[in-house]
């Protein structure tokens, strides 16, 4: 059976960790709770405190895109293999802001009595 360095097309170089990155993860979300600076998002996957994530916020008939840093993570109760994870966001362009803005004046108005 052959090595892995025999299947390879080039041979790696070790670094031991002396060089880093940045990896983009796309995963799928649900959005528990929303404000206009921040939300809770529901996800199979828990991603770093801390770190910076870019979302794409369904709202109804728009998408909305933002920046967002990670400031907690923790198990979601009703579902075991699931994370609530807390973001607030640190980038919204002027036009995703009045979407957003919009979508939760509607939705504050069909929860109200």
């Amino acid at each position: 059976m052959a090595n892995a360095d025999d299947r390879r097309r080039h041979r790696r170089v070790r670094l031991d960790g002396h060089t880093g990155g940045r990896a983009t993860v796309f995963a799928d979300f649900k959005v528990v709770a929303i404000s206009e600076s921040g939300a809770c998002l529901e996800m199979s996957t828990p991603l770093a405190v801390d770190s910076q994530c870019d979302i794409t916020l369904n709202l109804d008939h728009a998408s909305v895109d933002v920046r967002g840093r990670v400031v907690h993570v923790e198990r979601a109760e009703e579902a075991r293999a699931a994370y609530h994870v807390g973001v607030d966001f640190t980038k919204v362009d002027d036009l995703d802001q009045a979407l957003l803005d919009s979508f939760l004046e509607r939705q504050r108005l069909r929860a109200s009595p």
